[in-house]
């Protein structure tokens, strides 16, 4: 197993924001998708009870997650943000 090579705090924080953008993306993408009426409609017919009421908690509970993490991302490049912009628009 290789050692931990220590890394700048910012790093850790916008690598764990990252991490955690993803997951409750995937959540709040694959409960999507099973929400979806055709699907829905599918495994009612195929005699597939799926539990909807825990998949729409799961849902809305990883799409507020999500936003909160969205939120945090851009606050924390939020400099180079404003650089990119201004470059982009020729005020630098």
């Amino acid at each position: 197993m290789m050692p931990m090579v220590p890394v700048p705090r910012v790093v850790l924080k916008k690598y764990l924001v990252d991490v955690g953008l993803g997951i409750s993306f995937f959540l709040c993408f694959f409960t999507g998708i099973l929400k979806l009426p055709g699907l829905v409609q599918f495994f009612h017919r195929a005699s597939i009870d799926l539990p909807s009421v825990q998949i729409t908690q799961i849902h809305d509970a990883s799409g507020v997650i999500f936003g909160v993490f969205a939120l945090v991302h851009l606050a924390l490049n939020r400099k180079w943000l404003v650089s990119v912009t201004r470059k982009l628009l020729g005020r630098e």
